[in-house]
C-alpha cells in the first residue's frame, strides 16, 4: 500500500518563500499596498496549480492538495483570496458552463487570475442565517434584474470588493429573486464590481479595518443601489422551485468544500509552528548551575507542546486526505452528508490548534509575539478560518441533532474497542439518552441548555477517532500515532477517569513514554516534514536573525539630555 504521506518537495511552491514576492513585508507598507501584495501572492500560488474546470468540479486531488501546500503558511490573506476565487466563485460558476458555453471565458479568467472573483453571500444582519438574506433581485419586464440593498443590515459583509489588485473584480452575488411580485427564493447572479480602479455605478464599498493580527485583505461592506443586470447575469432558471432549502444548499455547495479545504491549512500550520519553536528552542540557551549553556529544548515543558503539535500535524494531514476521499465518494446531490464530513474535520482540526498550536508562541517568549516569527500571525489567521465558511461551533450545533435524529450517518469506527472509539460512543449514547428522555423537540429549551453545549465535544470526539484511524493507510510513524492518541485522551481525561478506562497516573505515564519516544527521533521527524523552506521566521537561525536585524530601521543622534538637576549630578559624581 502506498503511503499518503507527502513532503513539500511534491509541492510546486517550494521556491516561493525565498522569492522577492514572499519576503518579509516591512510594516511601513500602506494598507492598500499590502492588499495588492496579497493579491499578487494569491495569484502566484494559484497559478502554480493550473486548475482546470474538471479540477474544480470534481474536485480532483490537485485541487485538494493546493490547501495542503505549505505555502498556505506564508500569507493568510493570499490563502483566503485564492480560496474564494478558485473554490467559491469559480466552483459556483463552473456547473453552468456546459449549458452556457459563453460563460467559459469568464471561468477561464477566474482560473488564470485575469479577474479577481468574489463570493457575496453573507450579509451584516444575516451571517449563518443566509437563507433569510435581504438583498433583492427584481426581474423586469424585459428579463433584466434590479439588484438593491434595502437596508443597512442587508449589506454584503466581508467579501473584498474594493478596487485593489490591479484587475477587474467580479462577484457571484446571492440575492432574493422576485418575479412579478412573487418571492422565488435565493439565486446567484454574476455582478461586475469594479474595473480594478473604481467601483461600478450604483455599487458602494466601505473599507473595513484590517482584522487584528492578520494580513490586510480588503474586507468591505458592499451596497447595491438599484443596479441593473442583464438577463444573462442569473445563474440558473428564474422558475419557482419545489424545495427552496434543497435548492439553496445546492447553490452554495462550494461552502462545504471551502469549510473542508480551508481548514486543511491547520496541519501545515501545526507542522510549521512546531518546526519554528523546536529550531528556536535548540538555539536558545539558559545558564545552568555550573555556568554551562543548556538549550531550552531539553526541558520537558518546552518539549510537550512542540511534540504534540508535530504529532497532530502528521495525523491531521492524513485525516484530511482520508476525508477528501470520503467527500468525493459522496454524491454532490447529498449536500448534508458532505457538510457533515466538512464539519467534523473542521471541528477536530480547530480544536487541536486551539489547545496546542496557540501555546507554541508562548514557548518562544517575547520573540513569539512578533509577526516576523510567523506563529502568532498564523494563530490570528486561523481564528478567521474557524469562522470562514461556517463558524465551527455552529456547524457542530447543526450536525449533532441530525445525527441524533438518524437523518444521516458518518463513517463508523474500524476498532470499536479503541479508547477514542469508546469515548465517541459514550458521548453519543449520553447525548441520545438525554435527548430521548427530554420529551422535547430538538429546538426546545431543554435541548438548548443541556445538549447544545455538548455538541462540539461530541463532534471533536468523532473526528479524533477518525483521524487516528486515518493514520493506518497514511503510514504515519507509530510513535507519532501513540502521542496523538494519548493527547486526544487528554482533551477529556475526566470522562476516561469516570468510566474506568485510564487513571490520571496511567495517563501521565503513557504521555511521558510517548513524548520520550517522539523526542528521541525529533530531528528525523523535523526533516520528514520538509518544511524548512517555508520557515521564514527570523528566530530559526543566527543567519536569519542577523538578516532581520540588519533590516530594522536605525535611530542615532548626538542629543544631550539631563533628567536630574545639576547639583544632584555633581553629588553623584562625588
Amino acid at each position: 500500500m502506498t503511503p499518503l504521506l507527502q513532503t513539500s518537495m511534491m509541492f510546486p511552491t517550494a521556491d516561493l518563500p525565498s522569492s522577492d514576492l514572499f519576503r518579509y513585508v516591512p510594516e511601513h507598507l500602506t494598507v492598500s499596498e499590502r492588499i495588492n501584495l496579497s493579491h499578487e501572492r494569491a495569484k502566484a500560488i494559484g497559478l502554480r496549480y493550473k486548475l482546470t474546470i474538471d479540477d474544480v468540479l470534481q474536485p480532483t486531488q490537485k485541487f485538494w492538495n493546493m490547501y495542503r501546500d505549505y505555502a498556505v503558511t506564508l500569507d493568510g490573506a493570499a490563502v483566503a483570496l485564492f480560496s474564494i476565487q478558485l473554490n467559491l466563485a469559480a466552483g459556483t460558476l463552473a456547473p453552468f458552463v456546459k449549458q452556457r458555453p459563453e460563460l467559459q471565458s469568464l471561468l477561464d479568467d477566474m482560473l488564470t487570475f485575469r479577474v479577481s472573483a468574489q463570493f457575496l453571500l453573507t450579509e451584516l444582519g444575516h451571517g449563518l442565517d443566509a437563507p433569510h438574506l435581504e438583498t433583492s433581485a427584481v426581474m423586469q419586464t424585459d428579463g433584466s434584474f434590479i439588484i438593491h440593498t434595502p437596508n443597512a443590515r442587508a449589506a454584503k459583509f466581508m467579501p473584498p470588493t474594493l478596487p485593489f489588485g490591479g484587475v477587474p473584480r467580479v462577484g457571484i452575488l446571492f440575492a432574493r429573486l422576485a418575479v412579478r411580485g412573487e418571492d422565488r427564493g435565493i439565486r446567484p447572479f454574476i455582478v461586475p464590481l469594479n474595473d480594478g480602479k473604481s467601483m461600478c455605478k450604483g455599487i458602494t464599498a466601505r473599507e473595513l479595518p484590517t482584522r487584528v493580527g492578520s494580513r490586510s485583505f480588503g474586507h468591505a461592506l458592499t451596497y447595491f443601489d438599484n443596479v441593473r443586470l442583464a438577463p444573462s447575469a442569473l445563474l440558473g432558471s428564474p422558475q419557482k422551485v419545489d424545495d427552496e432549502r434543497a435548492h439553496f444548499l445546492k447553490m452554495i455547495w462550494r461552502v462545504g468544500i471551502g469549510s473542508l479545504s480551508l481548514t486543511s491549512t491547520v496541519p501545515a500550520v501545526l507542522k510549521l509552528a512546531a518546526y519554528i519553536t523546536a529550531t528556536y528552542s535548540k538555539r536558545r540557551c539558559v545558564t545552568g548551575p555550573r555556568n554551562q549553556l543548556i538549550p531550552i529544548i531539553s526541558f520537558r515543558t518546552q518539549q510537550i507542546p512542540i511534540l504534540h503539535a508535530m504529532a497532530q500535524g502528521f495525523v491531521l494531514d492524513s485525516f484530511y486526505q482520508q476525508a477528501t476521499k470520503w467527500f468525493s465518494e459522496i454524491s454532490p446531490d447529498n449536500v448534508d452528508e458532505r457538510n457533515a464530513i466538512a464539519a467534523i474535520v473542521k471541528a477536530t482540526m480547530i480544536g487541536h490548534w486551539r489547545r496546542t498550536g496557540c501555546t507554541l508562541a508562548d514557548r518562544c517568549g517575547a520573540q513569539g509575539m512578533f509577526d516576523c516569527n510567523q506563529i502568532t500571525s498564523l494563530e490570528m489567521e486561523l481564528r478567521g478560518a474557524a469562522i470562514a465558511e461556517g463558524d465551527v461551533l455552529v456547524l457542530a450545533l447543526r450536525l449533532v441533532p441530525e445525527l441524533l435524529l438518524n437523518r444521516y450517518s458518518v463513517p463508523c469506527s474500524q476498532d470499536p474497542n479503541s479508547l477514542l472509539s469508546q469515548h465517541e460512543r459514550g458521548l453519543s449514547e449520553e447525548m441520545m439518552s438525554i435527548f430521548k428522555n427530554s420529551g422535547e423537540h430538538h429546538r426546545g429549551d431543554f435541548f438548548n441548555r443541556m445538549l447544545l453545549p455538548r455538541c462540539l465535544p461530541l463532534v471533536e470526539a468523532i473526528g479524533q477517532r477518525m483521524a487516528l484511524e486515518a493514520t493506518v493507510e497514511a503510514g504515519v510513524p507509530e510513535p507519532l500515532v501513540r502521542l496523538y492518541e494519548i493527547g486526544a485522551v487528554g482533551t477529556d481525561l475526566g470522562w476516561y477517569n469516570e468510566h474506568g478506562l485510564i487513571t490520571r497516573s496511567d495517563f501521565l505515564g503513557k504521555e511521558d513514554t510517548a513524548l520520550s519516544d517522539v523526542y528521541s527521533h525529533l530531528q528525523d521527524y523535523l526533516d520528514m516534514m520538509d518544511i524548512a523552506p517555508y520557515a521564514v521566521a527570523a528566530i530559526t537561525s543566527d543567519a536569519s536573525w542577523e538578516k532581520f536585524e540588519d533590516s530594522l530601521k536605525v535611530h542615532k543622534g548626538n542629543a544631550a539630555y539631563s533628567p536630574l538637576p545639576s547639583e544632584m549630578q555633581f553629588s553623584a559624581r562625588l
